[in-house]
């Protein structure tokens, strides 16, 4: 769901499918053959890429159609992935992964209790001395620019609006498509859970997981208050 409604974003838009698994490779620096996790994988981009660098990818999913083109463009590309439709709030993973990445804003879908729940599965899915990857819109960017968006279609009869405001601890967006052909009116809200580093700093540590590094984006700068994303690098440890 995030890869639809907070990529759109230009300042924390994509990086490029290639910049960013060089990222994550370079951030994890794990060995051929590792078990890696892809929390709400999506389209598959990043899994796809990782098992094709050789590592053993599993990805999850809630969205059917997402996993379905996964699926498709795996096969054509002949790599191997365990796909899964699972909502993260039910995965089932113990000691299994050696990392699990979690990437485009897509943690923070639920309550407070519920998200700290799925932070616990994360954790308990990870091998001892296991690295987590968790990539976060940046609540201080995002409280410091407009984050508004007004879009027309290459083919000119639709246009999308998107409103944004935080409250709270809570990006809650509104948007509206438009079919300026026929009129036709489709409008979609949506909320997310955002993070200032001191809250996540002690959520990942109420689930036995200490941050070693915190990105401000996929280039490797520092994190920061003016980096548009929080890229956090944690690892698991004796519980």
């Amino acid at each position: 769901m995030s890869q639809d409604v907070f990529g759109e974003f230009s300042a924390a838009s994509l990086a490029g499918t290639d910049q960013e698994v060089e990222f994550i490779k370079a951030a994890l620096n794990l060995p051929a053959c590792s078990k890696i996790l892809d929390l709400y994988c999506g389209y598959g981009r990043h899994a796809i890429e990782l098992a094709k660098s050789g590592y053993e990818v599993t990805g999850v999913d809630n969205t059917a159609d997402f996993l379905s083109i996964a699926k498709q463009k795996a096969a054509e590309l002949e790599v191997s992935i365990d796909f899964c439709q699972c909502d993260m709030r039910d995965i089932h993973f113990y000691h299994h992964f050696d990392a699990v990445i979690n990437m485009f804003a897509a943690f923070g879908y639920f309550n407070d209790d519920e998200n700290s729940a799925v932070m616990g599965a994360i954790s308990r899915s990870l091998k001892s001395k296991g690295l987590f990857l968790i990539d976060l819109l940046n609540r201080e960017w995002m409280q410091k620019n407009n984050l508004n968006r007004y879009w027309r279609h290459p083919n000119g009869e639709s246009v999308v609006s998107t409103k944004v405001e935080i409250y709270e601890g809570l990006a809650m967006m509104k948007r509206q498509l438009i079919n300026q052909v026929t009129g036709q009116k489709m409008e979609t809200d949506f909320q997310l859970r955002t993070y200032s580093l001191a809250e996540m700093t002690e959520l990942l540590s109420l689930h036995h997981l200490e941050i070693e590094k915190v990105y401000g984006a996929f280039d490797g700068r520092t994190y920061d208050e003016d980096t548009p994303r929080m890229i956090i690098l944690a690892r698991k440890t004796n519980e």
